[in-house]
Parts: C-alpha cells; structure tokens; sequence
C-alpha cells in the first residue's frame, strides 16, 4: 500500500489518507510517498507501519544515534534541525488555529541540537546468566531496556561514567517481574554552568547498604563527580525514585546558573533537562509581566522560574506541595540575594482556594503544571485573582484544553510561543499569555 504523508501532527506522526481513512504513521516526513503496512484499523484512523520510502523528503538525515530505531526516544532524530522546529511551530499553530486572534510568537530554538540534555535517568537491569549490567532507556513501549552506549542528546561524559558502572557494578541489577535485585536506576546530573555532576543510585532496598568503595572509586576516575546519593526505592513501583535519600559521598548540591541567576541543584531536583534553552524560554515569558506588583509562582518547585522574574516585579509567593522543594527554594533565594518573596507549602487548589476567599490579588501569576496540566478548580480559582496568566506547558493538547477553560472564565489567548527543550523529539514547551477580557 503506497500513500502520500500530508503533514506531521502532534506526537510526530505523519499523517497521511488511504481508501477515505485517516492513516498514522512514524518515522515519515511531510511530502515523502512511502509504502506502508497495517498495524491496526480503528473506528475513525489506521495505525500503520512504514515499509518503504518511495520518494524522500530533503529534510531526511541519517540519524546521528546508532539506536534510533529500537529506542525510539530521539523520534525526530532523522529530520534536518531547521526542519524539526518548522514542524513543531507548525503543530502549535494548528492546535490553536480555532481561537481568535492569538499572536503566534517566533519559535525559540534550542541553542544546542546535541549534547543539551542535562540529567539522566537510565533504569538498570543485568543478565540471567553472566549478570551483564544492562544501562539504557526503555524500548518504547516496552519495559525492555536497551544497552546504550552512546547517546548523541547527553554530554560525552555520561556514556563514560555509564560504562563504568557497567564494568565495575557488582552488586546485582533490578528484575522487574521478580521484583529482585538492588541497581535499580542510574540518575546523572549535570549542571551545564561548570560540569559538575551529581550521581543518584536508586536502589531495591529498605536499608542503606555500604557500597563506600564502590562510590570512592568513581569519584577517584571522574572528579567532575561532586557528590553520590543512594535512594531507596523498594517498592513494587513504575516510580523512579523513592521517599529516602542519603548522601553517600561528597556535596550534596551543585550549581546552575540561567542568565545572571545562580540555583542549587539537588540530586532529585527538578529543573529544565535543557538550560541552554530554558535560559531563552524564561526571559520570553518575563516580557509578559505587567505592572510589575505582586507575582505568583504556581507549581514553584525550588524557585526557579520566579528568581528568574525576580528583577521585574515587586514581590514572589512560590506556592508549593513538595518539602524538598521548598526548602531548596528558600536556599534559592537566599543564593540571589532576593528578599521580596514568600514560600507557601501547599498544593496548588487549596493554596487557591484560600486566596480566593481571602479575596488577595495578583498583578502577575505564572504556571508551570505537570504534563497532565492544571486541574478546573486551580484555573477557576486564579482566574479571579489576577487580570495576566503566563502558562508554561510542556504539553500543548493540554494547554489547549486549558486555555479552552480560561476563555470561558472571561480571559483572552493572547499568545502563544513555542520553545524547543527537546531537540530531536517531537515534544514541545510553549509559553501562553492570557488577559482578562472587558468582562472579566
């Protein structure tokens, strides 16, 4: 069966149509005439499988990883650079076609294609019989780890410090199914500021076992290691990380800068895996600040979005839920020298709906939510205590659902910008700036 891709559409799927059916293919680009199989009919769309391609798109590249195919991860890793950000700003603009007048932003590429991705989370298993350490990602979707050697997106030194885990590890690897074994997950951080690294060793285990020669000699071979942390994770769980961590060796925090800015990051922290971009991305969404005033930092983690915005506004609340955050956060802006800020440990709704009744106002408020994006109550609550929304989102079918709500409440898309932290993926950021209509 041959067909013709029309366009690429969220998720990096070509689309293409073949006897009046919508057809969904990976690892096409727009343009080319492939050949293709049936994987499976649906009501209203075919999944299917590239075969052959006929006739090649000038955007084709032969992927830099020599894993591309059974990994899966880098799934725009075939497609030119200039052509990967086309693509993705023209996918934003179809998903928000429908709504009136919204000013599409210049896309922010990444400054780096390769190489950007500043932490690492390989999940570890080892052979049956010659206990082989596996280190790698999982074959999508699957829970089969691929053994990788190298890959292209992460710094040079962390397939390095990989390999030496896997030669030197001897202490046995996790086995999902049996729920057995220690090594669990290998997590590396790395702050692109000075190439200090954090190392995280998740292990299967209730206590705190003594592997100090082990985390000795890794240091000793890479000294760019500045501290290893043990977590435990014992736990019939898809969650990577567990609720203890211990500092083995070493510091237990290394530094990032964004800009003039200075953070402390932990071996658990969360921060943009790209900061080379993240650095772009934030100083696009301070230009949506108005009048200055007070600003609130919703789903704030250790503070790094509102220290960012700091210089531009009167004041910061950091709403957030996670203790480790907070207490980074407050370490944060300490580090920055910021004073015109308050921390709230609270989840997001209830922080909310305490504003709300308190009838306390904002000139500014910025989200950054999880994937899944923000719930109804949080949007409802906000909507009425602020007149400018900056909504970070790292998942644009939600923003939209979301942005769809925010209409509702009296508030006007008034842009939308995309950024591409995941060079050689098809995810996409995107900042959406939304003000309170006349009515509102």
């Amino acid at each position: 069966m041959i067909t013709t891709i029309e366009k690429n559409v969220f998720e990096g799927e070509g689309l293409a149509r073949f006897e009046g059916q919508t057809v969904f293919i990976k690892g096409v680009i727009e343009g080319e005439v492939v050949e293709f199989s049936i994987i499976k009919k649906y009501k209203n769309y075919t999944k299917a499988k590239l075969e052959k391609i006929i006739t090649k798109s000038p955007h084709r590249i032969t992927p830099k990883c020599p894993l591309s195919n059974c990994c899966g991860g880098c799934d725009f890793g075939f497609i030119d650079y200039d052509y990967q950000a086309k693509i993705k700003e023209n996918i934003i603009k179809e998903i928000f076609q429908n709504f009136e007048n919204v000013n599409f932003l210049p896309f922010i590429k990444s400054p780096l294609v390769y190489n950007y991705r500043a932490k690492t989370q390989y999940p570890a298993t080892d052979t049956k019989n010659s206990k082989r350490v596996i280190l790698g990602y999982y074959k999508e979707k699957t829970h089969d780890i691929i053994n990788i050697k190298y890959c292209p997106i992460q710094p040079e030194i962390v397939d390095k410090i990989i390999e030496f885990i896997r030669n030197n590890w001897i202490f046995g690897c996790y086995h999902e199914k049996e729920h057995k074994g220690l090594l669990r997950h290998v997590n590396i951080r790395i702050s692109t500021t000075n190439n200090d690294i954090l190392l995280t060793l998740v292990l299967n285990s209730k206590t705190k076992p003594d592997i100090k020669n082990f985390t000795s000699r890794i240091i000793s071979e890479f000294p760019q290691i500045k501290g290893v942390f043990v977590n435990l994770n014992p736990d019939k769980t898809n969650k990577i990380t567990g609720d203890k961590t211990y500092l083995i060796q070493g510091v237990d925090y290394i530094i990032q800068n964004l800009g003039k800015f200075r953070y402390k990051l932990g071996g658990n922290s969360f921060f943009q895996v790209n900061p080379h971009c993240a650095e772009l991305l934030f100083e696009n969404a301070k230009k949506l600040i108005k009048n200055k005033g007070n600003l609130l930092d919703l789903y704030g983690g250790s503070g790094v979005i509102g220290i960012f915005m700091s210089d531009s506004v009167d004041k910061i609340c950091l709403v957030e839920e996670n203790e480790e955050s907070i207490a980074l956060a407050k370490e944060n802006y300490k580090l920055n020298n910021i004073d015109n800020f308050e921390i709230i440990n609270s989840k997001a709704k209830e922080c909310i709906q305490k504003f709300e009744k308190e009838k306390i106002m904002f000139e500014n408020i910025i989200i950054d939510p999880p994937r899944k994006g923000a719930d109804e109550e949080t949007l409802s609550g906000i909507s009425k205590l602020t007149k400018n929304i900056i909504y970070i989102s790292c998942n644009p079918m939600t923003l939209r659902r979301d942005s769809l709500f925010l209409i509702q409440k009296g508030f006007k898309l008034k842009s939308v910008q995309g950024a591409d932290m995941f060079p050689n993926t098809h995810h996409i950021e995107c900042i959406a700036h939304f003000e309170a209509g006349e009515n509102a």
